[in-house]
């Protein structure tokens, strides 16, 4: 969801990264991974639980942060993200933020 979801906004102004909390043991997979299931994202594998919490997203896996132009976060989303979850807060962000602000912490778990 999140490649298809890149390659509708890669013309918007948008960028995409997931991240990995996988053991050292395991991040050899990850590529393989990736290309079984067709995913295109960049993949940063050295993210930790402890990254989670650095980024205030608890514990929970998935987790999705939105960040601005600025780099600031602006939103969180603890557990699974739908597509309307993230793609109604990146419209909102590249809109000037002319209409309602979704809210920031959404938790689906």
């Amino acid at each position: 969801m999140l490649s298809r979801l890149a390659a509708k906004y890669d013309e918007k102004d948008a960028a995409f990264l997931a991240a990995s909390i996988d053991e050292p043991q395991t991040q050899p997979r990850i590529a393989r991974f990736l290309e079984k299931k067709k995913i295109t994202l960049a993949v940063f594998t050295g993210a930790t639980a402890e990254t989670l919490k650095q980024f205030e997203l608890g514990e929970i896996v998935p987790a999705t942060l939105i960040l601005d132009r600025d780099g600031a976060v602006t939103f969180r989303i603890e557990g699974e993200a739908s597509k309307k979850d993230i793609s109604s807060r990146l419209d909102w962000l590249l809109s000037e933020r002319s209409s309602k602000q979704p809210k920031i912490l959404i938790k689906n778990y």
